[in-house]
């Protein structure tokens, strides 16, 4: 393999690592907004758990593999001095770290009631 290729390889590698986690977070909003709207129609019914269910799993799948996918893709695209990439991978990381806050917030403050 020249360096040509494997460079070509590395970029494509760097990608993949930062884009399945947006594919899952985009997914997870659109599964959501199509659960808030059938909400009302279906009055609650199959579709609508479904797609809640399916919003809230893509969702985790954005927290926990989805973060590590978007670490390793960020070194990945800043050892190759992708710009417009690292920058992807900067706000899909510090995305999923408020997220992280946002949830710990919710469980640990917001939730415990009298």
């Amino acid at each position: 393999m020249s360096s040509n290729q494997v460079k070509k390889r590395f970029d494509k590698l760097a990608m993949v690592f930062l884009l399945i986690p947006l594919a899952f977070f985009t997914l997870s909003v659109l599964c959501f907004i199509g659960g808030c709207i059938l909400e009302q129609p279906t009055s609650r019914g199959d579709v609508y758990s479904l797609l809640m269910f399916c919003s809230i799993a893509l969702m985790w799948m954005v927290l926990m593999p989805g973060a590590v996918f978007s670490a390793i893709g960020l070194f990945r695209a800043a050892r190759e001095k992708m710009t417009g990439f690292f920058v992807l991978g900067l706000i899909e990381v510090t995305g999923v770290v408020v997220l992280l806050f946002v949830i710990a917030f919710i469980i640990f403050v917001a939730g415990p009631g009298v």
